[in-house]
C-alpha cells in the first residue's frame, strides 16, 4: 500500500518519540503509556467495527489484546500484589475475552464494556501520577 513521504516521515517522528518516551518513562509512566495505547486502540477498533473495516479492526483489537496480555498481565506481581493483583488479573482477563468476542462478532458495544470497565483503573492510575508529581 502506498503512502505519500510526509505521512511516512509523521508516522516516523511519532515512533522515534515513543520510543523516546519509553526509553525515559518510570514505571508508572510506563504502564499509562500501555493505558493510553490500549484507550487508543480500543477507540480506533470500534470506529473500524462501525465503518466495517475488517484490516484495521481486527489489527487494533489484536493490538489491544497484546497490550492487556503482554503488558498488564504480564506486569502484575501476584505474590507481592495480593488481591489487587488478583482483581486486576481477573479484570484484564475478562476484558480479553470481551475483545476476542468483539472481534468475532463485530461488536463495538464489547469494546465500550470494555473501555468502560477500564476507565476506573485508568483514572486511577492517572491520579496515582499526579500525586507523586505534586
Amino acid at each position: 500500500m502506498y503512502s505519500h513521504p510526509s505521512a511516512r516521515a509523521s508516522a516516523a517522528y511519532r515512533q522515534v518519540d515513543l520510543n523516546s518516551q519509553v526509553m525515559s518513562a518510570s514505571p508508572h509512566q510506563l504502564i499509562g503509556l500501555l493505558f493510553t495505547e490500549l484507550r487508543t486502540c480500543l477507540l480506533v477498533a470500534k470506529d473500524a467495527i462501525e465503518r466495517k473495516d475488517v484490516t484495521a479492526k481486527v489489527r487494533f483489537i489484536s493490538k489491544a489484546a497484546r497490550l492487556l496480555d503482554e503488558g498488564l498481565i504480564s506486569g502484575l506481581d501476584m505474590q507481592a500484589g495480593g488481591a489487587l493483583a488478583e482483581n486486576l488479573h481477573k479484570l484484564y482477563s475478562y476484558c480479553l475475552v470481551r475483545l476476542t468476542q468483539a472481534n468475532a462478532q463485530n461488536d463495538a458495544t464489547a469494546i465500550d464494556e470494555v473501555l468502560n470497565a477500564l476507565q476506573p483503573v485508568m483514572d486511577g492510575w492517572s491520579e496515582i501520577g499526579n500525586q507523586v508529581h505534586t
